[in-house]
């Protein structure tokens, strides 16, 4: 098999060359190219790649009883009601205290989002104040989120479900 090869040298001018390769050398030639593929497959992947993106949620998803690793619980209602017990509704950033609403009851909605803008979220209205949630991914489900006072200081108060209605 003959092969024009053309190749830099280490004072890096370009060499040119006809030589005779052997059927060995060939196959030296692509395990090294192969070799150099996969090594930058592994990197790309190590960068971790995109996110894997949330599903569009819909009532199934939020249906059911959920608790928080804050210390509160959240039923969400087929009817559209919730109960909320310990809910995070303002958090002191001098002290670090949570404000908490004891007991609350409403009406929850599904927010859409806007394509490319803001995420979906759901939203609490209790009264007259509405609260959102985030959707996280939690392995191969959702959970909630809100956050305890301003959301650049990334505290969060996460709910998963614990059961369905």
């Amino acid at each position: 098999m003959l092969v024009r090869l053309i190749a830099v040298g280490g004072s890096g001018r370009a060499l040119d060359s006809r030589c005779r390769y052997g059927k060995w050398d060939v196959v030296r030639v692509r395990k090294a190219s192969a070799l150099w593929a996969m090594a930058l497959a592994l990197l790309a992947g190590a960068c971790g790649g995109a996110p894997m993106a949330l599903p569009h949620v819909g009532a199934a998803d939020v249906l059911g009883h959920w608790t928080s690793d804050c210390g509160s619980t959240l039923t969400v209602e087929a009817d559209r009601t919730f109960t909320v017990r310990d809910f995070p509704v303002d958090y002191a950033l001098v002290s670090g205290a949570v404000k908490r609403l004891a007991v609350g009851h409403g009406t929850w909605y599904l927010y859409a989002g806007d394509k490319g803008v803001t995420p979906q979220t759901f939203d609490l209205k209790i009264g007259e104040e509405f609260y959102d949630l985030d959707y996280v991914r939690s392995g191969d489900s959702i959970a909630l989120r809100t956050a305890l006072g301003d959301p650049d200081d990334n505290r969060w108060c996460r709910f998963s479900r614990r059961s369905r209605v």
